[in-house]
């Protein structure tokens, strides 16, 4: 316990479970349950010493593998086809997501189809990553008294279409299907963290996965205990803000293609660690050894795979024949205040001074407070300044009725 305290600044106010690292699926029914039980049930019956466990490999290797599920199977079918409903530009609030790469019938077919902030268009996504004790879970995992979602995303790599390519994980050297399905190595405090203080420990990454997910279908990879390497954020910096206008294999209509980046939509398996060995050099890390740090992570469907904000992270492409499909959600810790910004400002940048695309357009003219619209705050300690947002519970209501989930 101590030791955890010291690597997360865990609380005192420890409580009696709350880490992923081995619940146990106590029976089939334990699937069938109301979006967000299962999560309540997995939450609840976790003890002290596994989120120990938990934010110790956490801290160690940037990275843990969840033992035991988080969504059943039917929250997960579910979840899918609301995918198909949110590339379609079907919204059930009318709101749009902040950002929605993949037209049908436009964009390239076999590119990795995501859209960030699907909550605000979807209460059934809305139900998952703003609920409250996922965000207990994350409370105690990161000693944390509060906790916002930053965002979320979801993420969708379709089969390759080549038949001939075996289940078995088999490659061929040949087939260069599905190489524009990778997600390019990168940190996620480039994008989150950087636009918040204090820096330290202010985001955490929970990842869901929907499908079974194998190394052959593109699983999550990490750099392994690289998220103690020195910080090298400036070029995902860069590609996080300026425009990119050759943007064609995702989106060829949309605003929001400017903010893709070569950092994450990688438009081949090539080049999708090109920035991983770019920061492994920074340190002394000669391109020969870094396949030695490198660990693929596949998981099975509802199994949630959690990492650290400066962990470097990507996925290879999806050479199977079956979808890999994953709900991300990204987290705050709820006492945060947008950066203030003291570098120079361009010219044209306007009173706001400098952030991203995705959280740059909610930061007030004049203040450094984040806002609850925009970031809610999804769980609060007794003895923490905040509250769950008042809002939550009614709009998530819209799709769990009076399931009574929580």
């Amino acid at each position: 316990m101590n030791c955890c305290k010291q690597l997360l600044g865990r609380s005192s106010n420890s409580r009696k479970s709350t880490s992923a690292i081995s619940v146990l699926l106590r029976s089939k029914r334990q699937y069938e349950n109301a979006t967000g039980r299962l999560i309540h049930s997995a939450v609840n019956e976790l003890s002290n010493d596994d989120v120990e466990n938990l934010a110790f490999k956490l801290q160690t290797d940037g990275f843990v593998a969840t033992a035991s599920p988080f969504l059943g199977r039917e929250e997960c079918t579910e979840i899918k086809g609301e995918f198909h409903k949110l590339f379609r530009g079907e919204f059930e609030t009318g709101i749009y997501p902040d950002e929605w790469h993949y037209r049908e019938g436009i964009s390239l077919p076999n590119v990795t189809r995501e859209i960030c902030n699907s909550w605000k268009s979807s209460s059934l996504i809305a139900s998952v990553v703003l609920n409250q004790d996922l965000g207990r879970f994350v409370s105690e995992l990161m000693g944390w008294e509060s906790v916002r979602l930053a965002q979320d995303d979801v993420i969708w790599k379709v089969p390759c279409r080549h038949t001939e390519v075996m289940e078995d994980g088999g490659d061929n050297d040949n087939d260069n299907d599905g190489v524009d399905s990778t997600v390019g190595y990168h940190q996620d405090s480039a994008y989150i963290s950087t636009q918040f203080e204090p820096y330290d420990n202010n985001s955490v990454t929970v990842w869901f996965a929907l499908d079974d997910v194998y190394e052959h279908s593109g699983c999550l990879e990490y750099a392994s205990a690289s998220h103690r390497w020195p910080l090298c954020h400036g070029q995902q910096e860069v590609n996080n803000t300026i425009e990119n206008d050759n943007d064609d294999n995702n989106n060829d209509d949309s605003s929001t293609s400017h903010s893709t980046s070569a950092s994450f939509h990688s438009s081949d398996a090539s080049s999708y660690r090109d920035l991983l060995k770019d920061a492994a050099s920074n340190v002394g890390i000669k391109d020969n050894k870094i396949k030695e740090l490198l660990q693929r992570v596949p998981v099975k469907m509802g199994h949630a795979v959690i990492h650290h904000q400066d962990v470097w992270h990507g996925s290879g492409p999806n050479k199977s024949q079956h979808h890999r499909r994953a709900l991300v959600a990204h987290y705050l810790r709820g006492d945060i205040r947008f950066r203030s910004d003291n570098r120079e400002k361009t010219p044209g940048s306007g009173p706001w001074g400098s952030s991203s695309y995705i959280y740059g357009r909610y930061k007030k003219h004049g203040s450094n407070d984040v806002d609850e619209s925009f970031f809610p705050i999804v769980f609060a300690q007794p003895n923490s300044e905040e509250n769950r947002t008042g809002w939550i519970d009614v709009y998530t209501e819209r799709h769990n009725g009076n399931k009574g989930d929580r």
